[in-house]
């Protein structure tokens, strides 16, 4: 009889993506609702008068569907799966979803004034992107950092030409980076003392 191989047995696997599947379902859900109903889009979707009448929940509701079409829903549930499951790893569900929505409420700001009739979850999904880049700026790797780098200045580039996802990505970056610190705290420096 084959003996198990202990390095398997030994090595724990990753945890599960819970949150990754779940909102990644609620997002195809809500997509695919959009195709018999298409006016649960303009109940979702972002909008010119959305302050005026006083719309509040337009300013995440648009994340909650993708109505442009077959190679937005591709693209963005490719890239929540990918780096939606990498980021969660990492910060786990809490704060994953404190991630994920905040940094979507930015995108939905900057949208209102750059893009103001639209809707996708592409403005979540770069708020983990900004998250990954954290990820990599704190690794100890020169090269993970330099892919950190180039993820802001490609990000404040998008800003500068007021493409929407710009913000939620540094906005990402920046509560990611937070949470990284209020988790792992610098340790104090031991004062050398000289014996005399």
């Amino acid at each position: 009889m084959p003996h198990a191989n202990s390095n398997s047995l030994s090595t724990p696997r990753p945890p599960y993506p819970i949150t990754t599947s779940s909102v990644f379902a609620i997002t195809a859900a809500f997509t695919a609702l959009t195709f018999p109903y298409p006016r649960l889009i303009t109940l979702l979707e972002r909008t010119p008068t959305m302050l005026t009448h006083h719309e509040w929940w337009r300013f995440i509701t648009p994340v909650l569907i993708n109505p442009e079409g077959w190679h937005q829903i591709a693209f963005n549930a490719v890239a929540l799966l990918v780096l939606g499951a990498i980021v969660e790893r990492e910060f786990r569900a809490a704060r994953w979803l404190i991630i994920y929505l905040a940094s979507a409420f930015v995108g939905e700001i900057a949208g209102y004034y750059w893009k103001p009739s639209s809707a996708g979850s592409s403005t979540g999904i770069s708020g983990l992107l900004g998250a990954f880049a954290a990820q990599l700026f704190f690794a100890r790797a020169p090269h993970a950092r330099a892919g950190a780098i180039l993820i802001l200045f490609g990000a404040a580039t998008l800003t500068y030409f007021r493409d929407l996802h710009g913000p939620p990505i540094l906005f990402g970056f920046a509560l990611a980076a937070l949470m990284h610190r209020l988790s792992n705290p610098p340790k104090p420096r031991r004062s050398m003392t000289r014996i005399v």
